[in-house]
């Protein structure tokens, strides 16, 4: 299978589920903001990991995820409405903390590096 061909079914899923998640009744999703960020494929298009991330002050990170996987059966089914696939790939879900990431990695540097107020008044005094 081509990349391209691989790269616009992931988008497909990816824009399917997006809508598809709006759209559960659980608790746990309704009251947190979850993102599908990500979807990998396998080349076979019979399994499907599917990246999420989340805010929510009252649920965890397993939480969003039981209630994910609670309602794969459910975004399998709306997936297949929307995407003509000879097979449904059957949905995995990973939690991405890239964001997490990032804003450890943004701390890290302004710790490393010198505030701009510090350097202009370095500037100024020479």
């Amino acid at each position: 299978m081509s990349g391209y061909r691989q790269t616009r079914i992931n988008e497909q899923i990816l824009q399917a589920l997006s809508e598809a998640v709006r759209e559960l009744k659980d608790p746990r999703i309704q009251n947190s903001i979850v993102t599908i960020t990500d979807v990998a494929c396998a080349k076979d298009l019979k399994n499907a990991t599917v990246y999420f991330s989340f805010f929510s002050k009252k649920y965890s990170e397993k939480d969003v995820r039981t209630a994910l996987k609670g309602a794969a059966g459910y975004l399998r089914t709306a997936l297949a409405a929307k995407i003509n696939l000879r097979e449904t790939p059957f949905l995995a879900f990973s939690y991405d903390n890239s964001i997490e990431r990032g804003n450890r990695v943004a701390a890290l540097l302004r710790d490393v590096l010198p505030d701009e107020e510090d350097s202009e008044k370095d500037l100024s005094e020479d």
